[in-house]
């Protein structure tokens, strides 16, 4: 029915000299996310996304063009000569194939193509005439329609079309930076992680488990987690799930049970800002959300953050938790967070966790852990690397097995 999509974007368009770098970047990703199954192209303000080959434009592909970060709106199109008759002809065939019989309708007409002899009222007027004759049950609602029929007219070509298609907007993957998500297998990490792809970041996720305490289980919640956020992202998801045990054992060995916590993120934070720079991000990013748990009160983290100097992004303090349920339903991560497995921390949760806590104070008590950075470094070295695109594992080993960090 249709010959190819019109893709709208919003943010984009105002990036001025940088704009056709964000074009650009916006058509490979949609290439990329469709499995270069189709063909891009630039029209002013428009990007034209047609089926290679015998490709249909059908619910699978209009799903996928919904998850790429930089689309405002996708519209199934026809396209048709710039002359009135096949317009008419091209309207009037929608109509039918769609089973349109009742209803109101408006015709929208944009003519950028100056050099077209209608103009863009008598348009509307005009094929508004036919349709009332070719559908005799449909009536004209200009303020509230049933179905709105675009006709654009442009330089390059012309093209008709009815839906509208709204999607997330923001930026295009790999527009803003790359940086590292510590994914926890919670509600609120994952949304931290697609908030701040919209905004054009690439990323990959670290997360921590606790072998035995921790079974199989966790592991694959932790990656179904990805496999999700991968179905918005273009590249390859890259997730690394490290082996905690060993420093949990021996902070506990210290019995300083209210700070046990405290000690615990702020030896993640060591380890994922390693890893973060090893694989070129520039940032570190969250769920945080302020006064939610003990570890995310103001003073524990300003302690916490203290003991990375990276960048941290919590996309989420402000947010009612609420607020980050509900974008979580959307995403579709939602279901997945509440799986009944414990994320690495729950294993060795003390019974009164600090609330408030002190750097200068936990630094002197991780002067009492022997070989914390021995312990640290191979337990990144035995990370579990998952490789997933669009939802599929393509590829999963242990760290060591390709490369060795050293301090």
């Amino acid at each position: 029915m249709y010959d190819f999509v019109v893709i709208k974007y919003s943010e984009i368009g105002t990036k001025g000299k940088n704009r056709r770098v964000f074009e650009s970047k916006l058509m490979n990703n949609i290439i990329l996310q469709l499995n270069h199954k189709v063909i891009a192209r630039k029209i002013y303000g428009r990007i034209i996304v047609t089926p290679k080959g015998d490709g249909k434009i059908d619910e699978d592909m209009l799903n996928s063009l919904k998850k790429v970060f930089g689309i405002k709106s996708i519209s199934p199109a026809i396209k048709v000569e710039k002359n009135f008759e096949d317009i008419k002809n091209k309207i009037i065939r929608l109509l039918k194939d769609k089973n349109i019989q009742s209803g109101t309708f408006k015709i929208d007409t944009r003519r950028t193509d100056k050099t077209f002899p209608i103009r863009s009222f008598d348009m509307n007027k005009d094929l508004g005439a036919e349709v009332l004759e070719a559908f005799p049950n449909l009536k004209v609602d200009v303020h509230n329609p049933n179905y709105l029929i675009r006709v654009e007219i442009r330089q390059e070509m012309a093209f008709v079309y009815f839906e509208n298609i709204e999607c997330y907007a923001g930026y295009p993957v790999g527009a803003g930076g790359k940086a590292s998500i510590m994914l926890s297998g919670g509600i609120d990490s994952p949304v931290a992680a697609w908030t701040l792809m919209k905004r054009g970041l690439k990323l990959n996720a670290i997360s921590f488990y606790s072998p035995p305490n921790n079974n199989e289980k966790t592991v694959m919640k932790l990656v179904e987690l990805s496999k999700k956020l991968s179905e918005f992202y273009p590249f390859n998801f890259y997730h690394y799930i490290i082996p905690f045990t060993d420093v949990q054992l021996a902070i506990k060995k210290i019995n300083v049970e209210s700070y046990s916590l405290i000690l615990q993120r702020r030896s993640m934070l060591r380890i994922a800002s390693k890893l973060a720079r090893h694989t070129h991000s520039t940032a570190l990013i969250t769920g945080e959300n302020l006064g939610q748990v003990a570890s995310q009160t103001l003073e524990n983290m300003i302690t916490i953050s203290e003991a990375t100097d990276m960048l941290i992004l919590r996309p989420l303090i402000g947010y009612e938790k609420l607020d980050i349920v509900r974008k979580s339903q959307e995403i579709g991560t939602y279901d997945i967070s509440i799986w009944p497995y414990k994320d690495s921390c729950v294993a060795f949760l003390p019974k009164n966790p600090a609330t408030k806590s002190f750097p200068d104070k936990m630094k002197k008590l991780e002067k009492k852990l022997e070989n914390l950075s021995e312990l640290e470094l191979e337990a990144l070295n035995n990370s579990l690397v998952y490789i997933i695109k669009n939802g599929e594992i393509i590829e999963n080993y242990r760290f060591s097995e390709k490369e060795v960090l050293e301090q």
